[in-house]
């Protein structure tokens, strides 16, 4: 097991800086998706607070401080909402405001193992703006948007393999498209520092996702990781001012991500700590999602 987590680490230094990527639209870190998710759930509502750091397109920055409010419906089924404010600074300038909603469901399933956990979510993330803000009268590109301008559904599904493997897989699928982003790479060059990808009036296609995640857990702590793979369904698409809509060509395709987390529990809070970066990226990203690497520390307070 130590050797796994040596390798994870060592893959995950050596690529850093060479892969953009992540591309997480919300699911990878909610209900039955999310890593860590094998540790013994209490079953205590809980709020917890976290602050996501990321280093973005073009060396942008993204923090993303976040409220996360857990209630349980019965003793196998909890309600989850999430709530970020973003905060992007770059060459552009800089953006903040309110996130995207995320709500979902997750439930334990009866199996008949009582080692074997199954879990399963559904959720929705809700798009609390329409992706059109500016700067000087001038459209920001989606890298410094703070909502994807998208309803999506989220679906997902998580169960352990033996003590030590965890397997989870999801998808998340925009049901409502109404971005506004006036951002044309074309229309908007500068200079080479300050092009970013096309996302005017997006249409952004599905994602879905695979994480393979290591985990040993000890009394009061625990270590996780392993590569979370997410593959975008499809090419996106935009429409130019003249009302053509365009493909934008290699914006499908796979991300492949390595997440490593620590955390440690008493028995009125938890905190953990998780970094993660990408080892391999689709060429085209315009949802703005990129990032080189990200930080989340996280405190959570039982109720």
């Amino acid at each position: 097991m130590k050797q796994l987590f040596v390798i994870l680490i060592a893959v995950a230094a050596f690529y850093n800086g060479r892969a953009q990527g992540c591309a997480d639209a919300g699911f990878c870190s909610v209900g039955a998706m999310q890593h860590g998710k094998q540790k013994e759930d209490t079953l205590h509502n809980s709020v917890g607070f976290s602050a996501a750091v990321a280093s973005g397109e073009k060396l942008s920055w993204v923090i993303s401080p976040q409220l996360e409010i857990k209630a349980f419906v019965d003793k196998r089924s909890y309600l989850e909402v999430r709530l970020p404010f973003q905060i992007i600074t770059g060459n552009l300038g800089s953006n903040y405001g309110i996130g995207d909603l995320i709500g979902t469901y997750t439930h334990r399933i009866k199996t008949k193992k009582p080692e074997r956990q199954l879990y399963y979510s559904i959720g929705m993330r809700f798009g609390l703006g329409n992706a059109d803000d500016q700067l000087s009268s001038q459209p920001l590109p989606m890298a410094y948007q703070t909502s994807l301008g998208t309803t999506d559904v989220i679906l997902g599904i998580n169960t352990n393999i033996g003590k030590y493997l965890t397997l989870a897989a999801g998808v998340q699928q925009p049901l409502l498209q109404y971005n506004r982003n006036g951002y044309h790479t074309t229309a908007n060059r500068d200079s080479v520092e300050t092009v970013y990808f096309s996302s005017r009036h997006l249409r952004r296609a599905g994602d879905a996702l695979l994480r393979i995640e290591a985990k040993k857990d000890w009394k009061r702590s625990g270590i996780h990781g392993g590569p979370l793979m997410l593959y975008h369904l499809a090419n996106d698409k935009s429409i130019l001012s003249d009302g053509r809509e365009v493909t934008l060509q290699n914006s499908a395709g796979f991300t492949i991500n390595i997440n490593l987390g620590f955390y440690y529990r008493t028995d009125n809070w938890v905190f953990d700590f998780t970094v993660a970066g990408p080892v391999y990226a689709r060429e085209n990203r315009p949802d703005g999602l990129t990032r080189n690497a990200i930080v989340i520390p996280r405190l959570t307070f039982m109720l």
